[in-house]
């Protein structure tokens, strides 16, 4: 069975031009980025026309796929429907070049993903108020990444008027997010942005945060927020039924809208203790308190939602 870092040796051995490419030494120990890139590199080869390439690179994801881990195989399932997502927009022509390209058992993988994602868009939450476009709250794709610097200075400038703080996103993380189907957008039917949020995974998929909430100050106190939480904590259980959902706040309106999804109160002690977690706030003018008081507490309250309250789900 092939291991984890196996497989990103071995992507990194068949396909060298990808260390290139990336201007890295070496693709990555993390194997969901090690195929994301080997499938976006699939990907091209299919735009381009280029069988011989796009065999070799299917041919090395069948035997992740068939050979590997289970990391490996989710990895591999996980990352195909967003790196074939492009064809989701395209023409009969389109879809049928897939088709000709991609090899039967990938594509039944395909059609099983893309099922997933048409149950997302069926529960599509559709806004429809006075004097405003038609909003609708929905999945985000890696098509919607040129909202990316739109949604980071307003969460930066949303925080500074709060006063109250918030860590700092770069563009290319949320973009990173709509690639990997792990954040919630609203656009108005005419493509303007309307509000964003975001899925992030702790500690071995136990825990996952519903983060960066943000709504554009022309769409706010209108039920723009609570339609994106909800979306946003419907992807959370799809995507990862197992693991617990948390949620750091100062806001009164997200508290209670945790609360009505079933979130409760807890210390800091019941969320998760990585490092990467708290480095995160350390662009949070609170980060002194913080660390005062050794990521034991803050000004933020913790909020959980635990899935063994509901009996618990199964990994998809």
């Amino acid at each position: 069975m092939i291991s984890q870092y196996e497989g990103t040796k071995l992507i990194e051995s068949e396909f060298p031009q990808l260390t290139n490419l990336y201007k890295r030494s070496s693709l990555s120990t993390d194997i969901y980025k090690s195929v994301q890139r080997l499938l976006d590199f699939s990907k091209e080869a299919v735009l381009d026309y280029n069988l011989n390439l796009s065999r070799k690179c299917f041919a090395l994801a069948k035997r992740l796929y068939t050979q590997g881990d289970l990391i490996i195989r989710s990895a591999i399932e996980k990352s195909f429907i967003t790196s074939f997502s492009a064809f989701l927009q395209k023409d009969e022509v389109e879809k049928k070049r897939l088709k000709f390209f991609i090899p039967d058992d990938f594509y039944a993988i395909y059609l099983k993903e893309l099922e997933h994602v048409k149950v997302l868009k069926r529960a599509d939450h559709v806004l429809e108020y006075d004097n405003v476009p038609d909003i609708t709250v929905r999945m985000a794709t890696c098509e919607d990444a040129k909202y990316a610097k739109q949604i980071t200075d307003e969460m930066e400038a949303s925080a500074l008027a709060r006063g109250c703080g918030i860590s700092k996103r770069k563009p290319s993380s949320i973009a990173k997010k709509m690639k990997e189907g792990k954040a919630v957008i609203a656009l108005t039917s005419e493509n303007r942005w309307v509000g964003f949020s975001y899925i992030e995974v702790w500690q071995d998929r136990e825990f996952v945060s519903n983060s960066g909430l943000i709504v554009a100050p022309a769409f706010r106190k209108c039920g723009v927020a609570k339609a994106i939480k909800e979306k946003i904590f419907e992807l959370s259980r799809l995507r990862f039924p197992k693991a617990k959902i948390f949620s750091i706040t100062t806001g009164l309106a997200v508290m209670k809208m945790n609360a009505r999804l079933g979130f409760e109160t807890v210390t800091y002690n019941e969320i998760p203790k990585e490092k990467k977690f708290w480095e995160g706030c350390k662009s949070c003018v609170n980060y002194k308190t913080l660390q005062d008081k050794q990521c034991k507490n803050c000004l933020c309250t913790a909020m959980l939602f635990s899935p063994e309250a509901e009996g618990g789900l199964s990994d998809q």
